[in-house]
C-alpha cells in the first residue's frame, strides 16, 4: 500500500478498516525519516524501540475491540521543546544537553491518551528564539523546497518534517509567528490557539516546575497537512486553562452553514513593505475568493489600527515575559542595552540593537506594567469589536519568502524585501496581532506554480473561536488545491 502524503485521518480510517497497522505506519514513517532526513536534518530524536513497543501494543488491543481514542495508532513528531517521557528536551541548548524529560507536557500527554506513538522529536533554534532553527546541540534544519533555504523557526524542524511526509502531523508552539512563519517557508497547514486554549506547561523555555501558571503570549498548535488534519488534532487537544464562553466544535465545518462569510484584509502598512511575489498571490487569491459564493471581500484595516503602535506594545509584553525570568546581572544588561550600549550578550544575543522598548520592559516598573496593560485593554476594545463585524481576519506572516540560512550575529542579518534591505526583525509585524491579543490563527498555503517557493496567508478569528479560521481554511481549499509536495519529495 501506498501511504505517501496521505492525510492522518486517511491513516486513521485505514487504521480502522484495518487495511494497515500500527507497525506498518512505523516501518514507513521511520523508512522516510531514514531517506530524507540526512540532507534537511529535520527529525532529531527518535525513540524506535519505544515506539514499537506502543505500536504492537495498540494492534493488539484494537484486534480485541479496545480503542484508547481519535488517534489510536497513529504515529507523529513533536516539537523537540515539549516534555516527552524519556526523552530528552534541551531546546537545543547546551546546558540542557542532558535534560531527560520524565513525564509529558500536558498537550502531548493529551495526544498520548488519544492514542498517539511519539516516534520523534524535531528540531528547534536554541531556547525556540529565532525565525531560523539550528543550534550547537542538533545543528542546521533545511527546508525541503531548497536545502539553501531555512526552514523558518521556531517550529522549523516540525514544518520540514511535515512537508517532507517524516510525520503526518506535528505539535508546535509560537510567541510571535513560530508555529506560522515556518508554515509560510514550507507550505503546510499550521494553527496557532487562542490564548488558554492548551496548556504550555512541560514546554521549555516556560514556568518553572511546580509554577501553576501559564505564560502570556505563548501558544500553542499543530501543522499538518490540510485543515481537516487541524480540526482532528485541535478536538484532541482542546484543554482550557481559563472559561471558554461558548466550546468551539472541531468536529464539523460550521462556516458552511452560513449564507455569508465576511472577510477583512490587512496586506498593507506604512513602511513595512510586502514582497512582490506575496502581493501578487494575495491579490490572485482574493480576487478568487470574491468570486466565491457567500463571500463578502473587505479591505483595509480601520485607522484607529496602527501597526507600529501594535509593535512597540508586542516588545513592552514579550520584554516584560523574557524579564521575569532573568536574574540581577541580566536585568542591568537589559538596563544597558535599552541604552544603546551591547555591554553583554546575555540578552542582546536573541535581539538586536534599536529594540528599547523591549529591553526597557524587562525592567518595568509597576507603574509601566499598569500602563501597558491598559494600552492592550484598549486595542483589544477595538480588534474585538472588528471580529463581531467580520468572521475572518486575513494578513500576511512575513515580508518575504524562504530566506537563505543567516548564521551570523542577529543584528547583522537583513532580509531583502524587492531589492531593498530591511531589518531582520520585519518576522514579527504580522504576527503582533494575534499574540498581542490572544487569537487564534491559521495558515492556509496558497498555489505554487511556475517552481515558486511556497507563500501562506494569515487566518485570525475571534478569541476561542479557533473552528472559525480553521473552518474558513478548509472552505477556501477548493481554490487553493492544498498542500501540494516540495520538488523531489514525492
Amino acid at each position: 500500500m501506498n501511504l505517501a502524503y496521505l492525510a492522518a485521518s486517511e491513516v486513521i480510517r485505514l487504521l480502522e478498516q484495518g487495511e494497515v497497522n500500527s507497525r506498518q505506519l512505523l516501518d514507513y514513517y521511520y523508512g522516510r525519516i531514514d531517506l530524507v532526513n540526512e540532507q534537511l536534518n529535520a527529525v532529531v530524536q527518535q525513540q524506535r524501540e519505544t515506539a514499537y513497543a506502543q505500536a504492537d501494543q495498540a494492534d493488539r488491543d484494537r484486534a480485541e475491540g479496545i480503542k484508547y481514542g481519535p488517534l489510536h495508532g497513529l504515529p507523529l513528531t513533536v516539537k523537540e521543546s515539549f516534555n516527552v517521557s524519556g526523552m530528552l528536551t534541551t531546546s537545543g541548548a547546551p546546558h540542557l544537553k542532558h535534560n531527560r524529560a520524565t513525564e509529558h507536557a500536558a498537550s502531548v500527554q493529551r495526544l498520548v491518551q488519544a492514542g498517539a506513538i511519539i516516534l520523534g522529536k524535531t528540531n528547534v533554534p536554541t531556547m525556540t528564539s529565532d525565525w531560523q532553527t539550528y543550534n550547537d546541540l542538533y545543528g542546521t534544519t533545511n527546508n525541503p523546497w531548497d536545502i539553501s533555504l531555512t526552514p523558518g523557526g521556531s517550529s522549523g524542524g516540525s514544518a520540514a518534517a511535515v512537508a517532507a511526509d517524516c510525520t503526518p502531523v506535528e505539535f508546535g508552539s509560537d510567541l510571535i509567528g513560530c508555529l506560522r512563519i515556518p508554515a509560510h517557508y514550507t507550505g503546510v497547514y499550521a494553527h496557532r490557539c487562542s490564548l488558554g486554549m492548551l496548556s504550555l506547561k512541560g514546554h521549555v523555555p516556560g514556568n518553572p516546575p511546580g509554577d501553576p501558571s501559564e505564560p502570556d503570549l505563548s501558544a500553542a498548535g499543530p501543522m499538518a497537512r490540510s485543515a481537516g488534519d487541524l480540526r482532528l488534532m485541535m478536538d484532541v487537544l482542546y484543554d482550557p486553562w481559563v472559561e471558554v464562553p461558548v466550546a468551539p466544535d472541531f468536529r464539523k465545518n460550521t462556516l458552511k452553514e452560513q449564507p455569508k462569510i465576511k472577510v477583512l484584509t490587512w496586506f498593507e502598512a506604512p513602511g513595512h513593505e510586502l514582497d512582490d511575489r506575496i502581493k501578487r498571490r494575495y491579490a490572485d487569491f482574493t480576487e478568487a475568493l470574491s468570486g466565491m459564493e457567500g463571500m463578502e471581500v473587505s479591505h483595509g484595516m480601520p485607522a484607529e489600527i496602527q501597526m507600529d503602535d501594535l509593535f512597540e506594545l508586542a516588545m513592552k509584553l514579550s520584554g516584560r515575559l523574557v524579564g521575569t525570568s532573568l536574574n540581577s546581572r541580566q536585568r542591568l544588561t537589559a538596563s544597558l542595552a535599552s541604552l544603546g550600549l551591547r555591554a553583554s550578550r546575555l540578552v542582546t544575543k536573541a535581539f538586536p540593537e534599536g529594540l528599547d522598548e523591549y529591553y526597557r520592559a524587562m525592567n518595568q516598573s509597576e507603574v509601566e506594567q499598569e500602563e501597558t496593560d491598559r494600552l492592550r485593554q484598549e486595542y483589544n476594545r477595538v480588534i474585538t469589536s472588528l471580529l463581531q463585524e467580520y468572521d475572518v481576519l486575513l494578513l500576511p506572516i512575513s515580508p518575504v519568502l524562504a530566506i537563505p540560512h543567516m548564521q551570523q550575529a542577529v543584528h547583522r542579518r537583513i532580509l531583502e524585501v524587492n531589492g531593498r534591505a530591511t531589518g531582520y526583525n520585519e518576522h514579527l509585524i504580522w504576527n503582533i496581532l494575534a499574540t498581542v491579543f490572544g487569537l487564534p490563527a491559521t495558515i492556509l498555503p496558497l498555489p505554487c506554480a511556475n517552481a515558486e517557493l511556497p507563500c501562506g496567508i494569515q487566518i485570525i478569528s475571534g478569541h476561542f473561536k479557533d473552528h472559525i479560521s480553521i473552518d474558513f481554511a478548509e472552505v477556501c481549499e477548493p481554490l487553493t488545491g492544498g498542500f501540494q509536495i516540495p520538488p523531489g519529495y514525492l
